[in-house]
């Protein structure tokens, strides 16, 4: 009953899930009758351009390889764009407040120039 730490490692490689994990996939994919994973697909169904979507269908490799490869595309397409990043997200809300602000104060100088004249 002596098993060394090399064939006990064997072993476990041989159960090591993580082969078989699509491109892009990070996690275990989780079984059909999961809620989440039931939630997910039927959104993306609904609404193909689904962040939230795409992302779970990804990350867990739910879907079969050839959709997988497309929602691929569009994953990495949009973490380029700083979808997935909460930093690039208030980034991009301050910078759209600023230019809102922007806006009000000219609308404001136009009104009062208006009533002057």
């Amino acid at each position: 009953m002596d098993a060394s730490p090399s064939k006990a490692k064997k072993n476990n490689a041989a159960f090591d899930h993580r082969k078989s994990f699509k491109e892009g996939q990070k996690n275990l994919t989780p079984p059909v009758a999961d809620a989440t994973r039931a939630f997910s697909e039927s959104l993306l169904e609904e609404n193909p351009d689904s962040q939230m979507a795409i992302r779970f269908c990804v990350e867990y490799g739910v879907k079969p390889l050839e959709e997988h490869k497309k929602l691929l595309k569009k994953y990495n397409h949009l973490k380029e764009k700083g979808a997935f990043s909460i930093s690039a997200k208030i980034k991009r809300a301050l910078d759209k407040k600023s230019k809102m602000g922007g806006v009000k104060k000219d609308k404001k100088e136009k009104k009062e120039k208006k009533e002057k004249a």
